[in-house]
């Protein structure tokens, strides 16, 4: 879980290659007999003679040196398991990953409770969400208000002391990070066979929600990888993404869902389970700590309910105190990891009411090393703190030594008893708390409500959506995440403003009102420094997240409790449109609805003439900006258009003349290059074409050093990645000769000889440093020389301004919002070929985040076309598609696809 200023375990580190394997099996296949005889030591004889242990089914002890089990090695022992003693373990398929394997999930608890779990479901459930009802769906609300379905104080006390500590502990999500992963059968076994008097007690009061692996495809992708290559100095580390779309990225997915791994777990989270504490292993802990635990760093988030934090600094304690006494050194705290973001899989929670529990292992690795003291870091990276000093939070340092993947795994074995044994002793504790905070939610802001305004009718005014169904598609974003939301029966007044039937109402009188508010208003995050005066600190992850800002969605909050007659939501259907039937001269698309994009690449595939309107669309009750899609009218045209836009929401007109200036547009030959060492931004932007049914293939370096890009292609993608990653990639000696070498000169060259030829390269944030530095484009990058000091935005939503009748900004409206993570902005340098598409304004660019050095970039250009010979270059100098979030701009990205295959057209 690197988050990018953490060296890594390798750095002083010293691989036991040499060491023969037979007698590190040896030693290790023998420290794990004596552990395991210790641990065991109470075991009845029916756990002795029914549940196979680990080794009988994967081949060897979990964590034994040079070995990595893949997902279906685990996935096997799980299920045998759970068929052997069924009285302690249930195993629930969770869903599928994006490769079509089965994620698993123990269900471990004693046998008694075992018998009764839809009753301790049922409790936790109520609790979270404090409400009387035994009913999985809330009662329908009359007229806004449902008080009669809240718990009182008394009932919500009895059913916490009848009621079971619901506990998930999952593994494997970083797969490159191995350790925790080949973990989950050690920790399974453990709970679900061992007898002693601490484990009867924690199977007694806790129900035990262990997920085998919360990436089984990378898991296997890397356990596989290392077996081929054991030895050579790549072996730890792949040569692509370990997700098929995202990588290390699949912890950054937990708002918005995209995944379906995400969504397997979510469902489970907030609409099934309620668990009062989530603990998410990962492997990447600041040098040389042996292991990272809370209490996190500051800043912390103001919308997390201060006894979600009150209880992570409860059960941080709990783990390092346990560690101690173990003798397991180099627990850290407070170093690194806040609790400021909200999008991962341990933060999302917070705003659940849920404690959600980090831990961060040292040695990644299946083979061992040794670790010399003396070369480690005076301090901890971008701190004060030294390594080899008792310190506050860091009260045991780690002085070296030899190290395995099974010190690893113990450590993490450790953490994860001293979690379920606090969970255990505070079992009543834990389940009223989760209740409080559901009812101080619901209870202190009554008087809040979002209201997301939806036309009714055919109307379209200033007080309604850009773009209707990416509206609701955040309305089902939010209910992936258990908001509950509700849909107006009539048209009501509220704020001094006048709403649709349709609008969709979220009210602050919900549980989960602090994930609501986090999500639907903007973050401010603190000016942090390192020192007065000193460098900006490095946040986790990025600052500003706003989703209704994102998506392009108009969200109004009200300070008032609305009273309207709605329905309660579960999946919201897209618009209801009116199709016509036929049209004398076309059908026209609005230009607006992203979802507008994927039906004319299903309509480009039946072979449809598709145009597009170069100037607005002036119709009967309305006024379709630049760009609308224009159908030509032929056999079968008007029912494929009629069924595509009802499916999606996504208004249709009927033209009796066809628009005067129209594009002709072709169905884009796309490519995406895919450098070798795994980029993220590609594997997202991959994961986003598909979900817009763009046709694309991947662009490797061996084809762009070959060339001849135009005879294949329309339009290549350039994800962002840096000028020096692109022309050189990974060094030879670091991986295979077959993944080593970049795109190289000659490569650059024949980007430009695409470009010149008539092509269209589209690159994408600092992937805008490569057509700056050799095309001579006459743009430059006003962003180089600022020093950090001086300019910083690490992941914020800026103002922009957009010039919404240039072909690459269709459909887009004039003012939108920008996900901008320290990227570039463009200055045109006396050059007439170059076309501003989008720029900042002059001041006052922050809505969300946190933004240092506003002059850097204030009046700049944000996207710019550069007209190249007979093609061109289009540079994207913010994340349009940043983690398959920002909606709003998606458009940017689509509308420079499909130029590159667009060309005049009749009329």
């Amino acid at each position: 879980m690197n988050n990018g200023f953490m060296p890594a375990d390798s750095a002083t580190a010293v691989p036991r290659r040499g060491v023969p394997e037979d007698r590190w099996m040896i030693r290790v296949a023998c420290g794990f007999l004596v552990s395991a005889s210790v641990a065991l030591a109470g075991v009845s004889t029916f756990a002795q003679t029914t549940a196979p242990t680990p080794e009988s089914v994967i081949g060897w002890p979990p964590c034994a040196d040079y070995k990595l089990a893949t997902y279906e090695q685990i996935e096997d022992y799980f299920r045998k398991l759970a068929i052997a003693v069924p009285s302690r373990m249930q195993l629930i398929e969770m869903g599928k990953t994006a490769e079509g394997r089965t994620q698993v999930l123990a269900v471990v608890s004693s046998e008694q409770n075992l018998r009764q779990l839809g009753k301790y479901k049922d409790i936790a459930r109520r609790l979270a969400l404090a409400r009387a009802s035994t009913s999985r769906v809330r009662p329908e609300p009359a007229d806004g208000q449902n008080d009669g379905d809240r718990l009182t104080d008394g009932e919500a006390r009895a059913l916490a002391r009848e009621g079971k500590a619901v506990v998930w502990i999952d593994f494997g999500l970083h797969s490159s990070e191995v350790a925790h992963g080949q973990t989950a059968p050690l920790l399974v076994h453990k709970v679900v066979t061992e007898e002693s008097d601490e484990m009867r007690f924690i199977r007694d009061n806790v129900i035990l929600l262990l997920v085998a692996n919360m990436n089984p495809d990378g898991t296997t992708m890397v356990a596989t990888w290392y077996r081929e290559h054991r030895g050579k100095p790549w072996e730890d580390r792949v040569p692509e993404l370990w997700h098929k779309y995202v990588g290390h990225d699949d912890n950054r997915d937990w708002f918005m869902m995209n995944q379906g791994e995400t969504r397997n777990s979510a469902r489970l989270l907030y609409t099934e389970w309620f668990p009062q504490i989530i603990y998410n292993h990962h492997q990447s802990g600041p040098f040389p700590s042996r292991i990272f635990v809370p209490p996190f760093d500051d800043p912390m988030n103001p919308n997390i309910p201060p006894l979600v934090m009150r209880g992570v600094n409860l059960v941080g304690d709990a783990m390092t105190r346990r560690l101690d006494q173990e003798g397991k050194r180099g627990a850290v705290s407070r170093i690194g990891f806040d609790t400021w973001w909200n999008g991962g899989m341990r933060t999302a929670p917070y705003f659940h009411n849920m404690i959600g529990i980090l831990t961060e292992t040292g040695h990644a690795s299946a083979t061992p090393a040794t670790y010399d003291a003396a070369a480690f870091p005076k301090y901890f990276a971008n701190t004060t703190i030294p390594t080899l000093e008792p310190t506050t939070y860091y009260p045991s340092p780690f002085l070296g030594g030899e190290w395995h993947i099974r010190d690893s795994c113990d450590y993490m074995v450790t953490t994860s008893m001293a979690l379920l044994d606090i969970a255990a002793k505070r079992r009543e504790e834990w389940l009223y708390d989760i209740y409080q905070m559901a009812r101080d939610a619901t209870r202190n802001h009554a008087n809040e409500t979002f209201i997301v305004p939806m036309a009714s009718g055919a109307s379209r005014g200033d007080d309604v959506q850009w773009d209707p169904p990416t509206a609701v598609k955040m309305i089902n974003v939010l209910r992936l995440g258990g908001v509950e939301i509700e849909r107006a029966r009539a048209a009501f007044d509220a704020g001094g403003r006048h709403y649709g039937a349709g609008s969709f109402v979220i009210r602050g009188a919900q549980p989960f009102e602090p994930y609501v508010r986090d999500l639907l208003t903007p973050q401010a995050y603190p000016d942090v420094r390192l020192y007065p005066g000193g460098p900006p600190k490095r946040p986790y992850d990025i600052t500003g997240w706003t989703l209704n800002y994102q998506m392009g969605v108009k969200v109004d909050r009200v300070m008032e409790a609305v009273r309207v007659a709605t329905e309660a939501i579960d999946v919201a259907p897209p618009p209801d449109v009116a199709t016509p039937a036929s049209a004398r001269a076309a059908f026209a698309l609005d230009p607006r609805a992203n979802d507008s994009f994927t039906i004319v690449n299903r309509l480009l595939k039946a072979g449809e003439t598709v145009l597009r309107a170069t100037e607005p669309l002036a119709l009967n009750d309305a006024t379709w900006p630049a760009g609308a899609f224009v159908i030509k009218p032929a056999a079968g045209t008007a029912v494929r258009v009629g069924d595509a836009a009802r499916a999606f929401g996504v208004a249709v007109a009927s033209l009796d003349q066809m628009p005067r200036d129209l594009l002709e547009v072709k169905a884009p030959r796309v490519g995406i290059y895919h450098a070798w060492g795994g980029n993220m931004d590609e594997g997202w932007t991959r994961w986003l074409l598909e979900q817009f049914e763009f046709p694309y293939t991947s662009v490797f370096d061996r084809d762009v050093r070959v060339g001849n890009l135009r005879a294949r292609y329309d339009v290549i993608l350039l994800p962002d990645a840096t000028y020096e990653q692109m022309l050189n990639g990974m060094a030879a000696g670091t991986m295979p000769d077959a993944y080593t070498g970049g795109m190289t000169a000659r490569g650059v060259t024949n980007l430009y000889e695409f470009a010149a030829s008539g092509g269209t390269l589209v690159a994408m944030d600092r992937a805008a440093d490569l057509p700056l530095s050799a095309f001579g484009l006459h743009v430059e990058n006003v962003t180089t020389s600022a020093r950090e000091a001086d300019f910083y935005i690490p992941g914020s939503i800026l103002k922009i301004k957009v010039s919404a009748n240039h072909p690459v900004a269709y459909g887009m409206p004039p003012d939108a919002a920008a996900f901008f993570i320290n990227g570039p902005a463009f200055a045109a340098v006396g050059a007439q070929n170059v076309h501003i598409v989008a720029e900042y304004p002059a001041r006052d660019l922050l809505l969300s985040g946190w933004l240092l050095g506003e002059p850097v970039i204030a009046g700049r250009a944000a996207v710019v076309e550069v007209a190249v010979d007979k093609g061109r270059v289009v540079l994207l100098g913010f994340r349009t598609q940043h983690r398959a979030q920002p909606h709003g701009t998606y458009k940017l990205l689509f509308n420079a696809i499909l130029l590159g295959s667009s060309q005049r057209g009749p009329t």
